[in-house]
């Protein structure tokens, strides 16, 4: 610095409190540096006349290195106030030594560049990039004592389930993270410290009139220590005009590709595309931010000016103007980004600037390739809240685990983000492969590109203490298997000669094995296959079973191939065709030979389910008790050489038609002791032989009786008895052969008979029994199936035209409607009707079945109704029981969608008239199905998740904008606005984010039973179709609704719940959905929010969880799909269904329609009887069985 005025004290030195020796250092040279992005450092020689100062005294100390402008009397009126670089010694050195003096070399730079010193691997969960940076500086210390920092964010950023520090220095990773995002940082002057400053946008960058100088290039002249720019050059290239980025992410719900690309307008200097792939986006708004974000980075480093000058205050992040000169560019100024300054005893204070135009966002380079990458895998340990026996997962199957890298202390359960298992199979309709892995499991975790912000489990590895379950020992070692923690097996042998494979479970000892079958000693058991267990064992096949012994070597033919068998029902059935064509020529009753051929064509491939036992040896049933023969059809038998039958007790054989023996040689009757009894006791007897018939009793007395006449007859001699006598006669004489014959009076004689029962009785049947016809009467004709028509009109709703009248016939049981002769265990009568129609069901087919046993003998007397509901009368008592049931069901709610209309049946459309809205949708609807043994009764029960959640107006950095009046800190939740916003996100100066608490005046459980009171109101139930009693049957079942609601802040699990739905929960709320409710509600009108009184809106909502359409169609309404036509709505239809017991086109008091929004102070909504349609079908499902719903009035 020049000293021409004799102003003579130093114009730099260092200024550290904690080194006194600092004092008596004479700078005489040094060169500085500051950047945008980067921590400020200054070289300082000095020279001292201590020959050894300890480094221990400098290193690590706090220091500012002052400059103090020289101060010239003539020319100001007092000095300059010095400036400051404030910072930390992190660099001492001694350069030389004279016996005067010994010179020294110090590194003065920001706190900032201390966080070189700490590399390390970290990772940060549900965090944005601004909060991990503060984080990180209070950890060092930037707490306003020795440093401080400030954040200027224009933008909003999002929380990031995972970040990642992979063997980066805090200072590398923050810088990094500022790269990624578009922030940067300057390092600055603070008022007791140095100060980091964090920005993003044009508005921080500095400002100042003093950064106006001049250009005035260097001429050799004394400039009076002016300020100017004396040296000025530009840089500039051309650029690609798109930037496009293409990612893919599986936390997408749809599983595409994401992509986006942001153009450079309005500058014909650029060309081409740059296309980026693998980004860790995981929307398509983190796509476009990318994108624009490269875009801008580029287009800031498209133009770079490089100059000289004298400025003392020039520094990074400072706008630079020329009042003297207009650059083409930069017509706003220069936004300096790097600034070298540089001073000795040889050289004035001297300043090197980079610079671009200040109209342009400024971003640090992305400099992608200093990025980290994650070569290979780390290990870690599944991890869960602790005590977790099973498998810790979450809705999406993911896992949470401990990184063996982290040291940072976590919440046992959140050590991580979720994590995704990769698998070697896995695709759409939730197929895939699936071991649970259970706590403590060590796994191998990668990164989705080597991006350390996308971790999944890559691989799951045995360790010396959880060994591997194959090993070297002999003889596992040539065994292949899947092994699960409750010893579940699927094993498979590959040894030469003892292959096998082995399916078990503990549970029951449950085995399948195949092959070479050995005990847990090697011992061979056998070979072939075996299925045993402790338990029950069922062999079940839906479309037929076959169980042959017949050998297809080498597993050669079709897998029904049974042409040995079919061969021999053929040989059978002619068999018995032969024996019947002789019965029928000897006036026997022949044997059912269609039925016999109807089985054998049944059976031939299985082309009907049924079961084949077959052998080319012998078959047989052995039993330690009793063996049952039953079929709804004939049981025939067929044999060869003779059919044989042994008992040691009785032989009985009961026949309600007809029993019919016949032979075509001869036939024994014998009974070696007792009684022979031949009876016809409601018809004619005949005994017939072409021969010699004996009528004889060898030890006993032979009577013939009859009541009304006895008549013998040998070629036309006769003798006739009747109660009035006896009447002989011949052609010829007659001759007595007697040694008397003697003529006395009248004389009766009356023989005992038979004692037939006098009056028939019928052959009857319990309800359990429920499979044949007892009256043996046909059954009535089943209802006709609805045409097209009668579909579309009728909706499926359960309006069907009744059955026809049967006639005077008597009416058939509930055997003939759900036998198991027909399709899916139930009658061809039901089969028109849902869920039985064979068209696809809106109901869970997967539910579990009951059994349902009936015991009162009148429920013979019952006919066929269609299932509408029915009023129901006084019960009649019926002693009928169900097994319980109970599971978790989805079913799909009957809307589609189609062309919105208002209430004025006008279309529904934009503010300009030029888009016409969609309305109605379709979804799924999940909810707890159960049937309670003792109360004979359905409970459905939906779990749902409140997750309370705020709306509320920010500023422009992001913030709680305070400025706003009370009415106005909460915004009110309105579908149409928020339905698509997630926590974090900021639309139209609105953010979504979590509340810890719901309000002091919400009350859970007084919302609950406001709930179930509005659904439980119309005491409906299920009662069973088809009963002759009709109204009165006494098979009921009542149903009750019921909701399970439990808050959660921030949606954390809960112990023992898994919720069907999770909802946020709002302080307010315009117009709620299924997924959002308000705490209170509100209305608009005329621009103001006004408050609106408690209604049934949640109650309307939680019937949409039932699967419950909606009854209006005012801007969208969810109507029932029979109303829509074309994507259109049937008015005529709407109004032709009007006040009848169908789902409604629109409805002023139901519940769905606009009962939903009646005030509580006015009454409930109301229930109709059709809203347990889906309930009926669903119960229809499980007992296959039909029934109907019945309401009382």
């Amino acid at each position: 610095m020049s000293r021409k005025t004799g102003f003579t004290h130093r114009h730099y030195h260092l200024d550290m409190p904690q080194a006194a020796s600092a004092e008596l250092a004479d700078i005489f040279a040094f060169e500085g540096e500051r950047a945008i992005g980067e921590p400020t450092r200054y070289a300082i020689r000095f020279t001292h006349p201590q020959p050894d100062l300890s480094r221990t005294d400098y290193l690590n100390k706090p220091a500012a290195f002052v400059i103090q402008p020289p101060f010239n009397p003539l020319t100001t009126l007092k000095p300059e106030p010095e400036r400051r670089v404030q910072g930390v010694i992190t660099g001492f050195s001694q350069r030389g030594s004279s016996r005067d003096e010994t010179t020294y070399e110090v590194v003065l730079e920001s706190r900032l560049a201390l966080l070189r010193n700490v590399p390390k691997c970290r990772f940060f969960l549900d965090r944005s990039f601004p909060d991990i940076i503060e984080q990180i500086l209070r950890e060092h210390g930037f707490d306003r004592i020795h440093g401080s920092f400030e954040f200027n964010l224009y933008r909003t950023y999002r929380k990031r389930s995972f970040v990642m520090q992979w063997g980066e220095d805090d200072l590398t990773f923050i810088t990094r993270l500022c790269r990624r995002c578009g922030i940067w940082f300057v390092c600055e002057e603070g008022k007791h410290c140095e100060n980091v400053r964090f920005g993003d946008d044009f508005t921080h960058y500095r400002r100042d009139p003093d950064l106006s100088v001049p250009y005035r290039e260097y001429s050799g002249l004394e400039s009076s220590a002016a300020e100017s720019i004396d040296s000025l050059e530009m840089d500039a290239t051309t650029l690609p005009t798109s930037y496009k980025v293409r990612t893919f992410s599986t936390e997408r719900p749809l599983s595409e590709p994401i992509e986006a690309a942001s153009q450079i307008t309005e500058d014909r200097t650029t060309y081409g595309e740059a296309y980026t792939w693998g980004t860790p986006d995981l929307s398509e708004d983190d796509a476009k931010a990318e994108a624009l974000l490269r875009r801008e980075a580029a287009v800031a480093a498209q133009v770079v000016y490089r100059g000289t000058c004298n400025m003392l205050d020039l520094a990074p992040s400072c706008i630079l103007k020329f009042p003297n000169r207009t650059l083409p560019d930069a017509e706003y100024g220069l936004l300096t980004v790097r600034v070298k300054c540089s001073a000795s005893r040889k050289q004035p204070y001297r300043v090197e600037f980079t610079a671009i135009p200040s109209d342009r966002l400024y971003r640090l380079p992305l400099l992608e390739d200093t990025w980290p990458k994650v070569e290979g895998v780390i290990t870690g340990t599944i991890a869960s809240p602790g005590g977790y026996k099973d498998p810790y997962l979450d809705a999406q199957g993911a896992y949470i685990v401990h990184i063996h890298a982290d040291q940072d202390k976590r919440t046992p359960g959140l050590e991580s983000c979720p994590m995704r298992l990769a698998k070697p199979f896995a695709g759409a309709g939730q197929t895939g492969f699936h071991f649970g892995l259970v706590e403590g499991t060590v796994v191998t975790v990668g990164f989705l590109w080597g991006c350390p912000d996308l971790p999944f489990i890559s691989q799951v590895l045995h360790t010396a203490q959880d060994t591997d379950p194959i090993n070297s020992a002999y003889p596992w070692a040539t065994r292949n298997t899947l092994r699960t923690r409750s010893n579940n097996t699927f094993e498979m042998e590959d040894r030469a000669s003892r292959e096998h494979i082995k399916i078990a479970t503990e549970q029951g000892k449950s085995q399948l094995n195949l092959g070479h079958a050995v005990d847990r000693d090697q011992n061979e058991r056998g070979n072939g296959a075996e299925l045993r267990t402790d338990k029950t064992a069922v062999m079940r096949g839906g479309a037929g079973a076959m169980m042959t012994a017949y050998d297809r070597a080498g597993s050669r033919g079709h897998q029904t191939d049974m042409q040995e068998t079919i061969a021999q029902l053929k040989e059978m059935l002619a068999l018995a065709e032969s024996l019947a064509q002789s019965a029928e020529a000897s006036k026997a009753s022949p044997a059912d030979t269609r039925a016999q051929k109807a089985i054998n064509d049944d059976l031939s491939e299985l082309r009907r389910p049924g079961a084949l036992v077959t052998a080319p040896g012998p078959v047989g049933v052995v039993s330690g008790d009793g063996v049952q023969l039953a079929a709804d059809g004939s049981i025939i038998g067929t044999a060869k050489k003779g059919v044989h039958f042994s008992t040691l007790k009785r032989f009985t054989v009961a026949a309600r038609d007809l029993v019919s023996l016949f032979t075509q040689k001869g036939m024994s009757l014998i009974a070696a002791a007792g009684a022979v009894v031949v009876q016809a006791q409601r018809g004619s007897m005949q005994l017939a032989s072409q021969n010699d018939m004996t009528v004889e009793t060898v030890g006993g007395v032979l009577h013939v009786k009859s009541s009304r006449e006895i008549a013998l007859s040998v070629g036309g001699t006769y003798m006739r008895m009747t109660p009035d006598g006896i009447e002989y006669g011949s052609r010829g004489g007659a001759v007595f052969r007697t040694s008397g014959l003697k003529k006395v009076g009248p004389a009766q004689m009356d023989l005992g008979g038979a004692a037939f029962a006098p009056v028939f009785v019928p052959f009857t049947t319990g309800c359990e029994v429920w499979r044949s016809n007892p009256d043996f009467v046909s059954p009535p004709a089943p209802a006709p199936a609805p045409d097209a028509s009668q579909w579309e009109s009728l909706g499926n709703a359960g309006a069907i035209p009744p059955a026809p009248d049967a006639g005077a016939i008597a009416p058939s049981p509930p055997g003939d409607f759900f036998s198991r002769q027909s399709s899916g265990g139930v009658p061809a009568g039901a089969s028109a009707f849902s869920p039985f129609d064979g068209k696809p069901s809106n109901v869970d087919s997967g539910v579990p079945k009951a059994k349902v046993t009936l015991n009162s003998p009148d429920d013979q007397q019952q006919a066929y109704v269609a299932p509408d509901p029915i009023k129901l009368a006084n019960a009649v008592p019926c002693d009928w029981k169900m097994s319980a049931l109970k599971a978790d069901i989805k079913q799909h709610v009957e809307s589609i969608s189609y062309w919105g209309v208002l209430n004025n049946r006008t279309p529904w459309m934009n503010d300009d008239k030029t888009v016409q809205y969609r309305g109605g949708g379709s979804r799924d609807s999940n909810y707890e199905f159960a049937y309670s043994e003792q109360d004979k009764a359905i409970t459905c029960t939906v779990r749902a998740m409140m997750i309370p959640m705020d709306l509320f107006p920010v500023d422009l950095k992001g913030a709680r904008d305070t400025s706003v009046s009370a009415d106005e800190a909460t915004i009110p939740y309105e579908y149409s606005a928020h339905s698509t916003m997630t926590p974090g996100m900021v639309r139209q100066g609105v953010k979504m984010d979590y509340r810890d608490a719901v309000g002091p005046k919400f009350d859970l459980r007084a919302l609950i039973s406001r709930i179930e009171a509005v659904l439980n109101q119309g005491g409906y139930k299920l009662i069973l179709d088809g009963c002759s009693k009709g109204a009165a049957c006494g098979c009921r079942v009542k149903v009750n609704f019921k909701v399970d609601l439990r808050l959660s802040v921030k949606g954390l699990p809960i112990d023992g719940f898994n919720p069907h739905v999770s909802l946020k929960l709002f302080p307010l709320v315009l117009r709620a959905d299924t997924g959002a409710w308000g705490e209170k509600h509100k209305y608009k009108q005329d621009r103001q929010i006004l408050d609106y009184p408690d209604a049934n809106v949640e109650a309307h909502e939680c019937g949409h969880y039932f699967n419950f359409p909606d009854e209006y169609f005012d801007q969208g309404g969810w109507l029932h799909e029979s109303y829509i036509k074309d994507e259109q709505i049937d008015f005529s239809l709407v109004d032709a269904t009007a006040e009848t017991l169908v789902w409604q086109g629109r409805s002023q008091k139901n519940l769905m329609g606009y009962g939903a929004n009646l005030p509580l102070q006015n009454g409930r909504a109301t229930i109709k009887p059709y809203y347990l349609e889906y309930v009926r079908r669903q119960f229809s499902l499980a007992t296959k069985k039909l029934w109907r719903v019945g309401y009382d009035s």
